[in-house]
């Protein structure tokens, strides 16, 4: 694990393998976290992920950045 500087921020980088996973939530609300797991790595290296928790709308960062001008279909949120 490891983190690099992003501008005035930071990411932190994890290595997961399959079926494991990482738990987010917001401060104050841990009874509300959000599980993001690794369900499969194709051999090509395409990644899939799998989302678990009520309390958070989930969606590809593509639309989130359009998130509230117009509708999201049931594809693109979770």
């Amino acid at each position: 694990n490891q983190t690099i500087q992003l501008g005035e921020g930071s990411m932190l980088l994890l290595n997961r393998k399959v079926n494991e996973s990482i738990t987010t939530w917001n401060r104050g609300q841990r009874d509300k976290p959000l599980v993001i797991r690794v369900t499969e790595v194709s051999p090509a290296g395409t990644v899939t992920l799998g989302f678990e928790g009520d309390a958070h709308d989930v969606c590809r960062t593509e639309i989130y950045h359009n998130y509230g001008y117009g509708e999201m279909n049931d594809e693109n949120k979770m």
